[in-house]
C-alpha cells in the first residue's frame, strides 16, 4: 500500500507528457504509485508512456470522457492513503512527495495540504507563495481572499476525502472549482511555502467557454443553504465568469445581476482586505 498515489489524466499531450512523468519518477521519496489515465488521446501520448519502463506506473485507457471522469477513474484505482493530481502538461518540483510525507506524518488530523506553485509562460514567470504551516480556520473565507487555492498539481488530498467527494463528470470547465467548493465543507487544511509544481501555460489549452453552460461550473451555482463566506465565493466566481455566457446566466440566475447589495458588499470586503494588508505593511 503506497503512501501517495499521483494521478495524471492524459489527453493529447505527447510533446510534454514525458517531462511530467519524469518529474514524478525522479522524486527522492519512492513510496508512491503513478496512475496515468489515457482519456482517449488521438495523438502519440499513449506510445510515449508505454516507452517508459517503471513498475510504479499504472497505465489505464478509457474512452474520452473529460478530465473529471479521468480523475475519478484514477481515484477508483488508487491504493495510496493520499492523492496528488497532476495535469499532463505540468511538472512536480524536486523532493515534493518527501515534503508532503513529513507534513502529514506530523499532522495526523489534516486531510488537505495546499502548497505554493510557479506559473511559467512563454515570457513571464509568476510564483504564488503561501505561508508555512498555517492551519486554515475558515476555509471559505480563506478561499474568497485567495489565501488558499486548492486545486490540481499543488494540493495533496487524503483519499478518504476524495472517496466522499468525487468530480462531477458532466462538468468539463472549472470542474476542479466545483469539487473544491463542496469539499471545503469538511477539509482540514494546512499550507506549506514550498513550491510544489510548475504550471506550463505554453502547453495548456486556452480556457474557453463550453458550447453549453451545463458543461461549465457556471451552470450549477446554488446559493441555497450556504453560509456567508460560501455565498461570497460563489458570487465572486459569478462576477469573474458571467461574461462567457451573457444570455444563459440571465436565464439561470434572473435576479443575480440586479443584486447591487451583493456587489457593494463584495467590493467592500475586497477594499477592507487591501486596507488591512496596507496597515500591516506600515
Amino acid at each position: 500500500m503506497p503512501q501517495i498515489s499521483v494521478i495524471i489524466p492524459l489527453y493529447n499531450k505527447e510533446a510534454i507528457i514525458e517531462r511530467s512523468v519524469r518529474s514524478v519518477l525522479n522524486q527522492s521519496f519512492v513510496d508512491f504509485e503513478l496512475i496515468i489515465v489515457n482519456d482517449g488521446s488521438t495523438d502519440k501520448s499513449a506510445g510515449v508512456i508505454q516507452g517508459i519502463r517503471d513498475d510504479r506506473i499504472i497505465f489505464i485507457e478509457q474512452e474520452n470522457g473529460g478530465p473529471a471522469k479521468a480523475r475519478n477513474t484514477g481515484v477508483n484505482h488508487a491504493k495510496g492513503k493520499w492523492i496528488l493530481f497532476l495535469d499532463a502538461d505540468d511538472e512536480l518540483a524536486e523532493e515534493v512527495l518527501e515534503h508532503f510525507f513529513r507534513i502529514f506524518t506530523k499532522n495526523p488530523t489534516i486531510n488537505v495540504i495546499d502548497g505554493s506553485f510557479v506559473v511559467r509562460g512563454n515570457k513571464t514567470t509568476r510564483t504564488v507563495t503561501y505561508n508555512e504551516n498555517i492551519r486554515i480556520k475558515n476555509n471559505y473565507k480563506s478561499f474568497f481572499y485567495k489565501e488558499i487555492l486548492p486545486s490540481t498539481g499543488h494540493t495533496l488530498f487524503k483519499r478518504s476525502l476524495l472517496e466522499r467527494y468525487s468530480y462531477n463528470e458532466i462538468i468539463r470547465r472549472y470542474e476542479d472549482v466545483e469539487l473544491i467548493m463542496r469539499l471545503l465543507k469538511e477539509a482540514k487544511i494546512i499550507t506549506t511555502s514550498k513550491v510544489i509544481f510548475y504550471v506550463n501555460t505554453s502547453y495548456s489549452a486556452a480556457s474557453k467557454a463550453r458550447s453549453t453552460i451545463k458543461e461549465d461550473f457556471m451552470g450549477y451555482l446554488d446559493f441555497k443553504n450556504k453560509n456567508f463566506w460560501e455565498k461570497m465565493c460563489l458570487y465572486q466566481f459569478y462576477l469573474w465568469e458571467r461574461e462567457y455566457y451573457p444570455y444563459e446566466v440571465r436565464e439561470l440566475y434572473p435576479t443575480l445581476h440586479r443584486r447591487y447589495d451583493l456587489l457593494i458588499l463584495y467590493k467592500t470586503l475586497i477594499t477592507l482586505k487591501k486596507y488591512s494588508c496596507y496597515l500591516r505593511r506600515e
